[in-house]
């Protein structure tokens, strides 16, 4: 299997993992691209991952990382947006034309600890492009930080330790315009143009958790043979469901 980066796209392994287990009380993660995702950090998708799933590699392993709403968080605060507030979404361009075939649509109800989660897809979408809709057929319904078996498809949302390795305080000395407003690192200036060398490098993510929604299905669920089995993946979180 050979899948093409997109939009947002890490394709490597990732230590978010279709298990259950708990989560401890840590600081939750934002990789923040932007002032205004600063500010509105629940929007934010920290990475998108797409690897084969362990130990079977006729299955796929899908990944959409997002911060937690209020950051500083601790991990039993921290909260997906309510389906009246925000569209998570994994897509899949599997016809090689830069536009979305299949969507996961994924909703969440209740409050912080108490969250339900509902998957919609892989389906088509009712549009393409930035304006979207929910789809209808099957949904997948449970609770989140438990991992959700329907037919051929496990679900999970919740809380993870971030799998991103960065040297944040590096990366600011390098690239001082693209640190934060606020907070201790919004102090740092500019510094040598190089990170630390291998073995000093400080991982700025360790033992931070971010909000992960994790699907794991057979390959040729979304995969295409008229494209040799190729296709993209990419994420978005949006406003104002309809």
């Amino acid at each position: 299997m050979r899948m093409r980066p997109r939009t947002r796209v890490l394709l490597a392994l990732a230590t978010v993992v279709l298990t259950a287990g708990s989560v401890t009380a840590i600081l939750a993660s934002d990789h923040q691209d932007t002032p205004l995702v600063e500010l509105s950090p629940r929007l934010d998708i920290n990475d998108v991952y797409a690897f084969p799933a362990p130990g079977d590699p006729t299955r796929t392993v899908l990944v959409l990382g997002t911060s937690s709403p209020l950051i500083p968080a601790q991990t039993p605060g921290a909260a997906f947006g309510s389906k009246d507030q925000e569209l998570y979404q994994i897509k899949i361009d599997n016809t090689g034309d830069a536009q979305e075939d299949l969507v996961f649509q994924v909703t969440f109800t209740g409050k912080a600890g108490n969250q339900k989660v509902t998957l919609r897809g892989p389906a088509v979408p009712n549009s393409v492009g930035t304006m979207n809709t929910l789809i209808g057929g099957k949904k997948i319904k449970g609770y989140t930080n438990t991992v959700i078996t329907d037919g051929n498809i496990k679900l999970y949302a919740g809380a993870r330790d971030d799998p991103f390795f960065i040297d944040l305080e590096a990366f600011f000395r390098i690239l001082p315009d693209r640190k934060p407003q606020t907070g201790p690192l919004s102090t740092i200036t500019q510094g040598p143009l190089t990170f630390r060398p291998v073995g000093q490098a400080v991982d700025y993510l360790r033992g931070i958790n971010d909000l992960a929604i994790v699907i794991e299905l057979p390959t040729s669920v979304i995969a295409n043979p008229a494209t040799n089995g190729r296709f993209g993946v990419w994420g978005t979180i949006s406003r104002a469901v309809n």
